[in-house]
């Protein structure tokens, strides 16, 4: 998992705003979201059908007001969503204009996921995760594997793969970049901005 967090560095840093939202798959994986350039960033991490956190709240009710978001990260916590296709809705819904959805899923057909698949994961297919995104209005930018590949012919051994390739469709992850874009939008005044939660919600 670390590698596939290192390996999506790069799309975060690409990504410029105020407020961020973090959500991680364990409370094991460190909850500071490195390489990201916002001011400031909520913490969740999955708490069995929850998240728990910065907040504590279920998938299909993110205490986040609407357009609110400047980025979403989302750390293969779909596999153990109660609905994943809701958390992909709220995902979307908290989002302002412009804001980036990262999607990172472990792959469904990559070697490694021998690992988990007896664990109760539930496999994610990037193109039906594709197609929710869509669904929800955000338009795909990029998408791409990311992560190990496990070679079975040494037993546990994870191998990093040189380059997308032949082989990269057996990358332990997949990576889905997505944005907001509503045209016709009037700019907003300069300020500083703030993240907005729902009423009667406090970060804890």
């Amino acid at each position: 998992m670390h590698q596939v967090q290192r390996e999506a560095t790069p799309e975060l840093t690409r990504v410029f705003g105020h407020s961020g939202l973090y959500l991680r798959p364990c409370r094991a994986l460190p909850e500071v979201l490195s390489g990201n350039m916002l001011a400031q960033v909520l913490s969740l991490h999955r708490a069995g059908d929850r998240f728990g956190g910065d907040l504590d709240c279920r998938d299909d009710a993110l205490p986040l007001a609407t357009g609110s978001l400047s980025l979403v990260y989302a750390l293969c916590v779909f596999e153990t969503s109660p609905e994943p296709e809701v958390l992909v809705r709220e995902i979307a819904r908290v989002l302002k204009p412009g804001g980036v959805a990262l999607l990172a899923s472990l792959n469904p057909w990559g070697l490694a996921r021998l690992r988990w698949a007896f664990s109760g994961l539930r496999g994610i297919d990037p193109v039906w995760l594709g197609q929710q995104v869509v669904d929800q209005g955000l338009e795909i930018e990029r998408q791409h594997w990311i992560g190990p590949i496990w070679a079975p012919a040494a037993g546990l051994e994870l191998r990093e793969p040189l380059r997308q390739g032949l082989f990269a469709g057996l990358r332990a992850a997949h990576l889905l970049v997505a944005r907001r874009r509503e045209p016709g939008l009037t700019p907003l005044r300069a300020g500083t901005p703030t993240m907005a939660l729902r009423p009667g919600m406090t970060v804890g």
